[in-house]
C-alpha cells in the first residue's frame, strides 16, 4: 500500500473482498510520506507517460494524490493512518513494510548513498514497531527495487523472509555475486496495471487464473489497493471466486531447503524501469 488514498480508501474495500472469500493476505504497507506529486517530473518519459495513460492514473490515485510532494504536503501512509493498519492486523492478516518513501525509492534507490538508505530503512521499522507494537519480520521492496546494501540491511533487523523480486518460486539469492540470508518469496504474476491497456480486466481475471493453474506449489499474486481496492475491485473479486485454491499469507510458505539461486535487475513486460527479476 503505497499511498495515502489507497491505505485510507482502497484497503478497506480489499479487506471486505478478503472477508467474503474467506481469504487471507499480506499486506505491505509504507510507512512515511506519500510523494506521488514526483511522479510528474517524469512525464517527459515516454514509456512512464505511457504507463500513466493507459491505466488511468488519475482517476486510479486520484486528482490530490498527483500533486502530494510538490504543490500539496506529503501525508503519512502507514505512520498517518494508524487505524487502517492496525485494522488489517486484527482481521487475521499479515503486515508487512514496504518501505519509507515508496516514490523517491521507486525513482531514485540507485543514486541513495548509504546513510540516506540507512536513515529510511531505520524510520520504517520504527514506525511499524509504533504502530503495531513489534519489529517487523518481512519486506517488499517498493517497485522491486533492490541493492546489494539494502539486501544487508534485511539480515541486520533478522527479517524472517522478504518479497523483493519478481520470479517463479521462492529462493535464498544470489544478488551480483554475494549470497544473502534472507529468503526472497517472489512475485509470481502479473500485476493489472502491467496489463492495462492490452487487456480488459476479464481478459486479466482469464489469463491470470490461466498462470495460476501452472504455478500449483507456489503462485504469489500481487494487487493494489489504489486499482484492486477501488475501480477494478470485480476483477479482485473474480480472482478470489474462481481462484480454486486456498488463499493464504506468504509467511506461511515453507521455507526449508530452498535452493541458492542468482537475482538482478532486468525488465518485465508492462513495467517502464528495471525491476529486479530471478534468473
Amino acid at each position: 500500500m503505497c499511498t495515502y488514498r489507497g491505505l485510507r480508501d482502497g484497503v478497506p474495500a480489499l479487506l471486505g473482498l478478503l472477508r467474503r472469500a474467506k481469504a487471507r493476505a499480506t499486506f505491505f504497507v509504507t510507512f512515511g510520506p506519500d510523494a506521488s506529486g514526483l511522479a510528474l517530473l517524469k512525464l517527459l518519459n515516454p514509456a512512464f507517460a505511457w504507463k500513466m495513460f493507459r491505466t488511468k492514473a488519475g482517476a486510479t490515485y486520484g486528482w490530490a494524490t498527483a500533486f502530494y510532494g510538490t504543490l500539496l504536503p506529503s501525508p503519512l501512509v502507514g505512520a498517518g493512518l494508524t487505524e487502517v493498519v492496525q485494522r488489517v492486523r486484527d482481521e487475521g492478516h499479515e503486515v508487512g513494510v514496504h518501505g519509507w518513501d515508496h516514490r523517491r525509492w521507486q525513482d531514485r534507490l540507485p543514486k541513495y548513498k548509504p546513510d540516506r538508505l540507512h536513515d529510511e530503512f531505520r524510520q520504517m521499522l520504527e514506525a511499524y514497531e509504533k504502530v503495531l507494537g513489534t519489529r517487523p519480520s518481512f519486506f517488499a521492496a517498493p517497485a522491486w527495487r533492490v541493492s546489494p546494501l539494502l539486501l544487508d540491511l534485511e539480515a541486520e533487523a533478522k527479517l524472517a523472509w522478504a518479497s523483493d523480486v519478481r520470479g517463479p518460486r521462492p529462493f535464498l539469492p544470489v544478488f551480483e555475486g554475494r549470497e544473502h540470508a534472507v529468503p526472497q518469496l517472489p512475485v509470481s504474476l502479473p500485476t493489472l496495471d502491467e496489463c492495462q491497456g492490452r487487456m480488459t480486466d476479464e481478459e486479466f481475471v482469464a489469463e491470470t487464473l490461466r498462470l495460476a493453474a501452472g504455478q500449483p506449489d507456489y503462485c504469489c499474486f500481487t494487487a493494489h489497493a489504489e486499482s484492486e481496492g477501488r475501480a477494478h475491485q470485480g476483477a479482485l473479486e473474480a480472482i478470489l471466486a474462481r481462484a480454486g485454491r486456498p488463499v493464504s499469507p506468504l509467511g506461511e510458505v515453507p521455507r526449508s531447503g530452498l535452493p541458492r539461486l542468482a537475482m538482478g535487475m532486468g525488465r518485465v513486460p508492462g513495467r517502464p524501469y528495471e525491476v529486479c527479476v530471478q534468473r
